[in-house]
């Protein structure tokens, strides 16, 4: 569990990413150098570490990986699901 900066930085670490990437993968607005910033305040301790930021770093240490980062060619590689035609006489599905 993340709850200290020094945990964040060793999160990072593991994930083989810079300030910046982290920064990137989160979406911390204020651009990239800002963003990098922030990342680096928190690991030291002068800026608090929120929970969203915990959670979403929990979720990249357990595979999940945002658009545009690592494993991104193999989720790209995947065809979307084919739709299966309508059997004959079958009533349209209905949604509610």
């Amino acid at each position: 569990m993340i709850k200290t900066g020094p945990h964040l930085k060793q999160a990072r670490e593991a994930l083989g990413w810079s300030p910046a990437e982290l920064a990137r993968a989160l979406r911390l607005a204020g651009g990239e150098s800002q963003g990098e910033k922030r990342v680096l305040e928190m690991e030291s301790g002068r800026r608090q570490l929120s929970g969203p930021v915990a959670v979403a770093v929990e979720s990249f240490l357990h595979g999940f990986k945002p658009l545009g980062f690592k494993n991104d060619d193999v989720l790209a590689s995947i065809p979307p699901p084919r739709k299966r035609p309508a059997a004959a006489g079958a009533a349209p599905a209905r949604r509610f």
